[in-house]
């Protein structure tokens, strides 16, 4: 974990130093997450900006992000490919590198689904569509006939929910006991959210067998190919069409479960190409072995260790390169990103 605190802390290993301290580490690389403002405080390393949300010419200005860019010329890593191509031209990348988020063993490892339920399932954040799937299960009257049940992962129900139709609220779940319910479930919904720059929670219903239905908005027109791994529904009508298809037609249903289950292979991969590269004590910046971990907000990639740094400017070292020591438990991305 990052710590928001401004002293040196050490624990499991793990030493934490304020972020004014951090030039005086040797580093090859520095990487900071969507503020390029810390590349500053290293002149002559190698800048790269995580850029994992939307960030736009306007935001940069507010933020006074803007001209750092203009005049450190950072190269930039973004999480797909419609991220990568959505940024503005007018931001001066030496370089455009995609590195996807990678997938948790936790959802790569288990028994995959086999949909004996019609359990479909809402794990994204409420304000990428829950609002349209529960009045889609509400008002929907084939999808309500077909017997498909929404299940709603971390979202609160409403003060005043209207409790028609099949649709149940779930607290807050670890990954683990998330994964043990999609091995049950049929299929996910997620409609999608044009600031959405990958969908992590419809890459780990993939890994587990569960196609996913959505309105292809923003990263899920990349996550889903339609026909393929889900299906992708524009309008109301489309979207309650498809989810009563996939509810019901078991042939349609394992077409789309085997091809969501292909992309494991290629995640697996790259897990053991990192575990390789953790085990040879060699992280070069090109492989971009970037980790998904919670609230981390830049690294500091140096010769035989890993430096991040939270949202408060706290960083953390590991001095040793091991995929799993000190914290870094998370999926690794792409092992070779693509360029732009």
């Amino acid at each position: 974990m990052a710590f928001s605190k401004t002293k040196t802390v050490e624990r499991d290993g793990v030493r934490n130093i304020p972020l004014g301290e951090a030039a005086a580490c040797e580093a090859d690389a520095v990487v900071t997450s969507n503020d390029p403002r810390p590349l500053r405080a290293h002149p002559g390393r190698r800048g790269i900006v995580w850029v994992h949300n939307p960030l736009n010419v306007e935001k940069s200005v507010r933020k006074g992000y803007l001209l750092p860019f203009l005049s450190l010329r950072p190269e930039a890593v973004f999480v797909g490919t419609l991220a990568a191509r959505n940024m503005s031209p007018l931001y001066p990348f030496r370089r455009r590198h995609v590195v996807p988020h990678g997938v948790s063993p936790v959802f790569l490892t288990p028994e995959p689904t086999r949909g004996r339920s019609r359990d479909f399932v809402y794990a994204s954040q409420p304000q990428r569509g829950l609002d349209r799937m529960l009045r889609l299960w509400r008002s929907a009257a084939p999808l309500i006939a077909s017997g498909a049940k929404l299940h709603v992962f971390g979202s609160e129900q409403p003060d005043s929910p209207d409790d028609r139709g099949p649709v149940v609220f779930h607290p807050r779940r670890g990954a683990a006991a998330l994964a043990a319910f999609y091995g049950t479930a049929r299929a996910m919904v997620c409609p999608g959210s044009p600031d959405e720059t990958f969908c992590l929670a419809a890459a780990e219903a993939q890994a587990m067998g569960l196609p996913v239905v959505t309105a292809g908005i923003g990263a899920l027109a990349e996550r889903v190919q339609h026909g393929v791994n889900g299906w992708i529904a524009g309008t109301d009508a489309a979207f309650a069409e498809a989810v009563v298809s996939l509810a019901t037609q078991d042939d349609l249903w394992s077409e789309l479960s085997a091809g969501a289950l292909s992309g494991r292979l290629i995640h697996a991969m790259q897990r053991a190409k990192k575990d390789q590269l953790a085990e040879q004590r060699f992280f070069p910046v090109e492989a971009a072995l970037f980790w998904h971990i919670t609230n981390a907000a830049a690294i500091i990639v140096i010769n035989w260790g890993v430096i991040e740094v939270d949202f408060a400017g706290v960083f953390r070292q590991h001095t040793k390169c091991n995929a799993h020591g000190g914290g870094l438990s998370g999926a690794v991305g792409a092992d070779k990103p693509e360029d732009f």
